[in-house]
Order: structure tokens, then sequence, then C-alpha cells
């Protein structure tokens, strides 16, 4: 899971999520103890209860997830974030201490390519989809919120 976006949801847990009544669930491809490592280096509260892992890329798989590095909506994504006051700041943050954050997929043949997505989901009813085109390439939270 791109740890930028994983900061961006961290900042709103808190403050929206729970007087909502809504459980976050952000699912990244690793090992459990990875994902502690991860959840400690970013400085995430309570990221335990909502960062999980999928180590045989099971549920990557199940959703079809894009595979690949690049594609149009690589230029557009980084182009809204060069564009927007504050929109690079959570990219800068996670930059700033990459180099004690770079974790290999536990297949990294099979599974450093794959791309995230966002899902949005009220019991069995999808009420929101978006898939990672490419590197950078989130679902807008604004959207996602809505």
């Amino acid at each position: 899971m791109c740890q930028e976006l994983i900061l961006k949801y961290n900042a709103i847990v808190e403050e929206l999520l729970a007087d909502y009544n809504i459980k976050l669930v952000m699912v990244s491809i690793g090992i459990p103890e990875k994902g502690r490592e991860l959840a400690s280096h970013l400085g995430l509260r309570n990221g335990a209860d909502y960062l999980f892992v999928d180590p045989d890329n099971a549920l990557y798989d199940d959703l079809k997830l894009n595979m690949g590095i690049m594609s149009m909506a690589t230029s557009y994504s980084f182009l809204e974030r060069f564009t927007t006051r504050g929109g690079m700041d959570t990219l800068f943050e996670v930059l700033s201490k990459w180099k004690d954050a770079i974790y290999v997929p536990p297949k990294p043949i099979a599974q450093a390519l794959n791309q995230g997505g966002t899902f949005v989901f009220t019991g069995p009813t999808t009420n929101f989809v978006h898939y990672d085109e490419s590197v950078g390439d989130h679902a807008n939270i604004n959207q996602v919120m809505d």
C-alpha cells in the first residue's frame, strides 16, 4: 500500500470516520511483521486496528487490481499534485523518511508492480470503486467520503 495514501487516510480516521461509525480497512501486500514496522515507521496511532496485510495476494487477485508502473493516469495524478496548494505535502513527508522504509513484498516478482484501489462497502453493497491505474493514481479522498 502506498505510504502516502496511508498517511492521508490516517489523518481523517479519528476526526471523520469515528464520528459516523465508519470502519476503515486498509490492506497492503506484505507479512504481519512488516505491517507492524510500517505502522510504527509512519507513526500511526492505532494502525493495527485498520492496517491489514495480504501476503499471498489473495485480495488483490480477487479484486483484479491493475499491475504496472506507468500509464497516462500517472502524469495526470502528478499534475493535480503539482497544481494544488499543499498537494505534495504528504508525498514529501513520506519521501523524507523513505530510506528507512523500503519494504520488499513477499513475492517480489509477482507483487512488485501491483497497483491498489479504493473500495467503499455498506454490507454486501459496493458504494464506491476506484482502481489505481498506475503509481500515484489514487482516488480523490473527498469523492470517497461523499
